[in-house]
């Protein structure tokens, strides 16, 4: 149920990267599958088609078949599209279906998911109200309380998974002054219930919720100069390699990387309503793959600091110190384990 297993060409990686794959895997818990996918708004069946072709549930009965893969939703599933109700039931009953079997089923907040919890329903479709048997039972369901609403404001607005780093639209590093990713995640929360019950905001709220927010930022997908700068110093700060958002939509509907495979564009538009392709991402520790369901193409996206192999780079010799021999062994030893068992780690 597996796509076949592709060994790591360490031949290719730059030393620090080989060494930090050997540690992870002889030191580490032992790594799972990571699937990531973006932007659905409302799209049911696109929802299943991609999450069937990425191997996490069965087609027919759409239960999770999975095992202990981790699967991340990057945000907005809800407007747009007619079946946002559908798309979150079924969200959270594979959440439960794949913690029973090791497995996990991360959802992220998305910038709609703050709307409707805002109750800005600019973006709802009249087939999303009807689909909940009216507008005041849509309302009733996205309320605080709400058997929506109490779940979606559980929802991190950034986790970071086998040192990727998830968020919807972009983490910038004063979000990060003088807080962790935990502190930042319950101060989100804080503003979001606060700016959800009153008409008054915080002082922190315009920033958390507003346009350079995590949910609304642009700056990586649009290209101010100092991106690359910035992503680096985020990924410092919360210990990971890359960070991989959706909410701008990629003009070609494929997904996309900057600033050497350190920051992923994954919105190529999937729900219907757009017209775009159906996409997801594929994480295997230092790869990372694009893969379209409906026209099975796979597209490996840049390894992060990876440096062109030049002769300078090939050392050669008459034969094979000891030292050599025991890494070949260590190498060994890892890649059995690393494919033998594997299980993600969430920070």
């Amino acid at each position: 149920s597996r796509y076949p297993l592709e060994l790591p060409r360490f031949t290719e990686m730059a030393p620090s990267r080989v060494w930090t794959l050997l540690v992870a895997c002889l030191c580490g818990p032992c790594l799972g599958r990571l699937v990531s996918v973006a932007d659905l708004h409302g799209d049911f069946d696109h929802a299943v088609n991609i999450l069937s072709s990425a191997k996490l549930i069965d087609k027919e009965t759409h239960k999770w078949i999975g095992g202990d893969a981790t699967l991340v939703q990057t945000g907005d599933i809800t407007d747009r599209g007619d079946h946002c109700k559908q798309i979150y039931e079924l969200f959270f009953r594979l959440r439960k279906e794949a913690e029973e079997v090791g497995g996990r089923v991360i959802n992220v907040l998305g910038n709609h998911e703050v709307m409707n919890m805002q109750g800005d329903w600019r973006y709802v479709s009249q087939g999303d109200v009807d689909e909940f048997g009216g507008m005041e039972e849509r309302k009733q369901a996205w309320a605080w309380d709400g058997w929506l609403g109490s779940e979606v404001q559980k929802f991190p607005v950034a986790v970071v998974v086998d040192r990727v780093l998830f968020v919807h639209a972009g983490l910038l590093p004063e979000m990060l002054d003088h807080r962790t990713l935990e502190e930042l995640n319950v101060a989100f929360h804080g503003a979001l219930k606060h700016a959800s019950t009153s008409k008054h905001m915080k002082k922190d709220e315009p920033k958390l919720l507003g346009g350079h927010g995590p949910v609304w930022a642009r700056d990586y997908a649009y290209g101010r100069s100092n991106i690359c700068q910035l992503a680096q110093q985020v990924l410092q700060k919360v210990d990971a390699d890359r960070m991989v958002v959706g909410h701008t939509i990629q003009r070609d509907f494929q997904v996309h990387s900057k600033c050497h495979g350190q920051i992923i564009l994954g919105d190529t538009a999937i729900s219907s309503a757009y017209g775009g392709a159906m996409s997801f991402i594929e994480y295997d520790g230092s790869e990372v793959k694009a893969r379209y369901p409906g026209s099975e193409a796979i597209v490996a996206l840049p390894e992060v600091g990876l440096p062109d192999v030049t002769s300078g780079d090939v050392q050669r010799g008459s034969g094979m110190a000891w030292p050599v021999l025991v890494i070949i062994g260590l190498l060994v030893v890892a890649i059995w384990r690393c494919f033998s068992c594997r299980k993600p780690r969430t920070t």
